[in-house]
């Protein structure tokens, strides 16, 4: 897999935001949902795009719910590139999956993506959804995304869903820590120079340090127990382990954890490797124990 993704032909310095989404997405189509979980297209106001994953079920309802943000540098990512994945843990949990679309730099920079998600959850409350049986989850800036909805529905004095995933959270666009140089050569999926450029692009400008865009720096007291899970050949080591670090300072319950040898995201690749099928049957695990 390392080998494959390794010689993957770069991305045209031509070719434009939106040709790159539809290229990813063109290669995600292909991948089936797993079997027995149904796609059902949901209108939420506010927000770009949405799909329900349902497993099979006498009351799909009846389920715990995810709401998922999808990764991609806050650039590129959909709900078609994340529906395998997302329809993976709709079955393992089992639970209903909520996967949505969101605004993408540069056309839309911060904070539309926190706008978007935040009005996303605002939607499943308004809904009659029970927070305690709610997860948050997103891989990479869907991982940033997690703490930064967290921080914004706290503010605005909203309930706060029972849990929160964030696998590889890229949650620090400072890009300043020193996993970003250690590790820059064995991650083939995010590295050092993607992560800047994506972070000029999301932020337009904007203070790197501000909570809502790099969740590290926020006050991370009151927040409901958190999995941070990451691989040690990413460059964004350094976000989950600090992460992982302050949440802990801040009395919040965290299962944490750094699988030796794997690179960025490499749980949405379930089931390709052993490594993939147990991270993502860990995250299942958290969240049977924590949505009931």
């Amino acid at each position: 897999m390392r080998s494959m993704l390794a010689s993957a032909p770069k991305p045209d310095p031509a070719e434009t935001p939106a040709q790159r989404r539809a290229r990813l997405d063109a290669t995600a189509a292909a991948t089936p949902l797993a079997d027995g979980v149904a796609k059902e297209g949901v209108a939420i106001p506010g927000v770009p795009g949405a799909v329900w994953l349902r497993p099979q079920a006498d009351d799909p309802d009846s389920l715990p719910a995810l709401l998922y943000f999808h990764g991609g540098g806050y650039r590129v990512g959909s709900i078609i590139s994340h529906q395998g994945f997302g329809s993976h843990l709709a079955s393992l949990i089992p639970a209903r999956v909520l996967l949505i679309d969101y605004r993408l730099a540069p056309e839309h920079p911060f904070p539309a993506a926190v706008d978007d998600c935040l009005a996303a959850y605002g939607w499943m409350l308004d809904a009659g959804g029970d927070p305690a049986r709610i997860a948050f989850i997103g891989d990479s800036a869907g991982g940033g995304l997690v703490g930064a909805v967290l921080l914004g529905a706290r503010d605005q004095r909203w309930p706060l869903p029972g849990a929160g995933v964030c696998l590889s959270p890229w949650v620090d666009l400072t890009n300043a820590s020193a996993s970003h140089a250690e590790r820059d050569e064995l991650d083939v999926m995010f590295g050092h120079d993607e992560a800047v450029t994506a972070a000029s692009w999301y932020l337009d400008g904007h203070d790197a340090r501000d909570p809502l865009a790099s969740p590290i720096f926020g006050e991370l007291a009151g927040l409901p127990p958190m999995l941070v899970h990451a691989g040690d050949h990413e460059v964004l080591l350094d976000d989950a382990s600090g992460f992982a670090t302050a949440l802990k300072a801040a009395g919040v319950e965290v299962d944490y954890r750094i699988w030796p040898g794997m690179i960025h995201d490499f749980q949405i690749m379930y089931p390709d490797y052993p490594e993939a099928i147990e991270g993502t049957e860990a995250i299942a695990a958290f969240a049977r124990r924590y949505l009931g």
